[in-house]
């Protein structure tokens, strides 16, 4: 167990928070009174759709650039993403001065690719998933003597993703559960690592979209899965393989993860849009869905925290999944 937190103690991501914290947004933690009247409990909402790119990612991604030499960045950064991890890694190039470039699979919508090139970043298009851009994006960066940064298997990214944790229980110490949404699994590998280590007894729970569910099936079947393709429209959950340490990490503090349909959680979009006033992403959408169809045992609970990860969806993707 302590290997599993070899990085990840408090301390490193407390400290983790200190150097990150000019770079991101303290995002509010608010009441759903809409969901609470619906499942009977208090529900809070952890608004990370509010970073500077839209979602969660610039935490990660400015804890990895941060911990790099200056002629490391000078050289330049290198990732591949479904969307927002990229966006996440030029923010933090564009804030630290260090040149991105982006590998996303092909098939990526054009506005995020045109809003990557915004960012200032170099973007190649390669492969069907996550997975095959991730391959060619490690070799591009050693290739070319570039820092590679990995959407999820990498320490300094996953501290990043677990000062979440700490807002959220400094903001609320009497959550007793917080649902988390799962790609590769960074986010919810640093949120479970950090919350138990400030409150034991609390649950983490993980949801994924099905055809993008990589993650839980790993989970239940305690080995790697490696999906044959990404069919979910949840495209930023889309990693076909999570890794070994990935899910070592997951298994030790994660409670049960669910999957919800993509219909499902567009149903959820819609109602967070209609009632809460927030157009989230279904990547984050899922979430939700799986609180309203009670995918967890939520009995012996009062307070129930979500982290709305992203909002990065367009007004085409919306009418495309007839939603508007």
């Amino acid at each position: 167990m302590s290997q599993i937190f070899s990085g990840l103690t408090i301390n490193d991501v407390q400290n983790t928070y200190k150097q990150i914290r000019p770079y991101i947004l303290k995002t509010p933690l608010i009441r759903s009174f809409y969901l609470e009247r619906k499942i009977k409990k208090e529900v809070y909402l952890k608004l990370e759709y509010l970073q500077p790119t839209r979602s969660f990612k610039v935490r990660g991604a400015c804890s990895k650039a941060l911990s790099l030499n200056p002629e490391e960045l000078k050289q330049g950064l290198v990732t591949a993403s479904g969307g927002n991890h990229g966006l996440g890694v030029c923010y933090a190039g564009k804030e630290l001065e260090a040149p991105t470039t982006v590998f996303l699979p092909n098939g990526t919508n054009q506005e995020t690719i045109e809003t990557i090139k915004k960012w200032g970043a170099k973007v190649f298009l390669h492969g069907k998933a996550w997975d095959e851009a991730n391959i060619a994006g490690q070799k591009y960066a050693v290739d070319n003597a570039k820092t590679y940064i990995h959407a999820f298997d990498d320490i300094a990214v996953v501290r990043g993703q677990g000062t979440i944790a700490l807002e959220m229980l400094e903001q609320n110490p009497f959550l007793d559960a917080i649902i988390v949404s799962v790609g590769g699994g960074g986010l919810i590998s640093g949120i479970g690592l950090v919350a138990r280590q400030m409150k034991p007894e609390i649950r983490i729970y993980g949801v994924e979209t099905v055809g993008a569910d990589a993650v839980t099936q790993s989970f239940h079947q305690g080995t790697l899965v490696e999906l044959p393709a990404i069919t979910s429209i949840a495209k930023t959950l889309g990693a076909k393989k999570t890794t070994q340490a990935t899910l070592d990490r997951i298994n030790a503090v994660v409670d049960d993860m669910q999957t919800v349909t993509d219909q499902e959680a567009l149903d959820s979009l819609k109602i967070m849009l209609n009632y809460e006033k927030i157009l989230l992403e279904p990547a984050s959408s899922c979430s939700v869905a799986a609180l309203l169809l009670n995918k967890f045992n939520f009995e012996d609970m009062d307070r129930i925290g979500i982290i709305l990860c992203g909002a990065n969806v367009t007004l085409n993707e919306l009418k495309k999944w007839k939603v508007v």
